[in-house]
């Protein structure tokens, strides 16, 4: 080998190394979070005119803005994408439309609208000194739009004339950045706009096919009698939501009875914001219920003088469940805080209170089950492999997974992955305790998770993980939530690098394993021994050695393709046409004793 090619593939090996540190975060092309195709948002064409003054903060809103103020145009209010916002939830203009897919091409040009309902500003003159103001923020938890000179990324403001001609009177070209939030003054002095039909809207170019070219809107004001710079208001409220109450979005219930302590987080926290230039006195509280049981248990009161203009004040709490009756079957928890501003404005209220649920049934999940991103490899040798970490307080035993895949470039429908189970080693994925193959499905509509039943349920203690491994060049994406609260838990390994903490991406993919519930022990594998089924190889009648439950019936892929209930007389099992092959049987007893059986079907 010459020395040139030498030190050409030695760098090749390098910059796989340092590529094979983290995976890399793909916009995606759909969010089905948005409003469903076949529940169209339902714009308002008539109304009583709107007057003097106008507020939206969007924190009263719900995916679509307030319709008795808003037109939408594709526009999505949420908590997903806003970075620090000034109150909770922001409206965000990209790539998507209203239901949530694409405009069209990846070739810049016209994207979301947001228009105000007509408001009345006629007799209205300049000296009422009438200005609208609002905070903008390129990119947040999003893609940033990109500086593109051929096709400008852009967010302009225009006025309706009183003839009815849209005006551009403000534009905001794209930083190229995340930014944080900017206020943006406008004055409303021309005699032009002084009519009871004016209206005000916000537009976006940018990409047309994905979550790119992301904007933020906030806090939106306009009234007469303001100057510019001088915020008035007498507004506190909530900028960034509670915090997690654990790193977990769900727990089985009977891990986290085994040991609270394990899972819960030493405190909870929430950020507010002073919009107003004078200091303001408030109280809050924290609180957690279980849902549908009342009344909520309060854990703290507290409260303080906010400075005019305060930004990302932190309140904290340390929870509690010591007074709540939690059953070992599942419960959801809420928990929160509230402000106490003696705000006179009902809808500066609605940014006072922050909440977040915590499910407890069967399996873990560390995503919200919403997705921001597909996470991926841009490495191209070898295979790569993406483990996650999870604790129990108690040994158990995966007998599941759950997956979401989103659309993101090309489908994989069908195409089949290895899913995997490993021990921990030293705080890195050690000894696979299982793999089995899967097939990808990357369902449209909601941010769907399809569930793959494990061949056998798989034994797990202490720390374990949970992931897949795919052809690097398959660049195959997994939903990856960027607000998850965990961090440290995502792992990723090629041939070159081997197993590395991904310290580049924020979040958690959206893979969850899902638990028998209890461990397999001594007297669990004495019964499986008993049971038997027979006959193997079997011409399509299974006979059953001992008294069961239920089974059911899985594919070399893990697919689910027969689930039975026993009768009363244990009767024999007539098979439907299977083709010829090996399948296994999992069965449950009445000791809930999950016992696996592999057997060869000669039809």
């Amino acid at each position: 080998m010459g020395i040139r090619q030498f030190l050409f593939t030695l760098v090749l090996l390098c910059c796989g190394s340092l590529v094979s540190a983290q995976g890399v975060l793909m916009p995606l092309q759909q969010d089905p979070q948005r409003i469903p195709a076949g529940n169209p948002y339902q714009l308002r064409t008539e109304s009583n005119h709107l007057s003097l003054p106008f507020f939206d903060d969007f924190s009263g809103a719900t995916t679509t803005p307030d319709p008795a103020y808003w037109i939408n145009g594709g526009v999505y209010v949420n908590n997903r994408f806003a970075l620090r916002p000034l109150t909770r939830n922001a409206a965000t203009f990209d790539g998507l439309n209203a239901q949530g897919n694409p405009y069209g091409s990846n070739i810049g040009g016209p994207t979301d609208t947001l228009t105000s309902q007509p408001i009345r500003l006629a007799g209205l003159t300049p000296a009422d000194s009438v200005y609208l103001s609002f905070y903008w923020q390129s990119g947040g938890q999003g893609s940033a739009p990109e500086r593109n000179n051929n096709n400008p990324r852009l967010l302009r403001l225009e006025f309706k004339e009183s003839n009815g001609t849209w005006t551009q009177v403000w534009q905001q070209t794209a930083p190229g950045q995340v930014t944080e939030f900017a206020q943006a003054w406008v004055a409303v002095r021309e005699q032009r706009f002084m009519h009871d039909e004016f209206q005000f809207r916000f537009r976006t170019e940018g990409t047309r096919n994905s979550i790119r070219d992301i904007w933020n809107l906030d806090y939106v004001e306009l009234d007469r009698n303001r100057r510019r710079g001088q915020n008035t208001t007498r507004d506190i409220g909530i900028s960034e939501s509670v915090s997690p109450l654990m790193d977990y979005s769900a727990v089985p219930a009977r891990q986290f009875l085994a040991n609270p302590g394990l899972y819960l987080r030493d405190e909870i926290s929430a950020s507010l914001n002073n919009l107003g230039d004078l200091p303001g006195a408030i109280a809050w509280r924290a609180f957690i219920q279980q849902v549908g049981v009342t009344p909520a248990d309060t854990f703290l009161r507290e409260e303080a003088l906010i400075p005019g203009q305060a930004r990302q004040r932190q309140i904290t709490a340390t929870p509690r469940i010591s007074n709540l009756n939690l059953n070992p079957e599942g419960f959801v928890l809420q928990h929160g805080f509230w402000l106490d501003t003696k705000e006179q404005n009902a809808r500066q209220r609605a940014n006072d209170s922050t909440l977040q649920r915590t499910t407890f049934s069967d399996y873990f999940a560390l995503d919200d089950g919403t997705a921001e991103a597909g996470y991926s490899s841009l490495y191209t040798y070898g295979n790569t492999q993406v483990a996650q970490r999870f604790e129990l307080a108690t040994a158990d035993q995966v007998r599941a997974f759950r997956v979401h895949f989103p659309q993101v470039g090309v489908r994989h429908n069908n195409v089949s992955i290895v899913f995997r189970i490993w021990a921990d080693d030293n705080g890195r994925p050690g000894r696979t305790l299982h793999e089995q193959s899967f097939p990808v499905q990357q369902n449209e509509g909601l941010n769907t998770f399809y569930e793959i039943e494990l061949s056998q349920p798989v034994p797990v203690e202490g720390t374990f993980y949970v992931g897949f491994s795919q052809p690097a060049t398959l660049y195959l994406n997994i939903g990856f939530d960027r607000n998850a609260g965990a961090t440290g838990r995502l792992f990723y390994n090629t041939v070159v690098g081997g197993w590395q903490r991904d310290s580049v991406n924020a979040g958690a993919v959206m893979l969850r394993p899902v638990m028998a519930g209890q461990a397999l022990g001594l007297e669990e594998e004495a019964r499986d021994a008993d049971l038997q089924v027979y006959p193997n190889p079997s011409n399509g009648i299974l006979h059953f050695s001992g008294p069961y439950r239920s089974f059911s019936m899985y594919d070399v892929t893990g697919r689910e393709i027969l689930r039975h209930k026993a009768t009363v007389w244990q009767e024999p099992v007539r098979l439907p046409k299977l083709s010829p092959g090996l399948y296994t049987i999992r069965i449950e007893t009445d000791h809930h004793t999950f016992t696996t059986k592999r057997i060869l079907i000669n039809l």
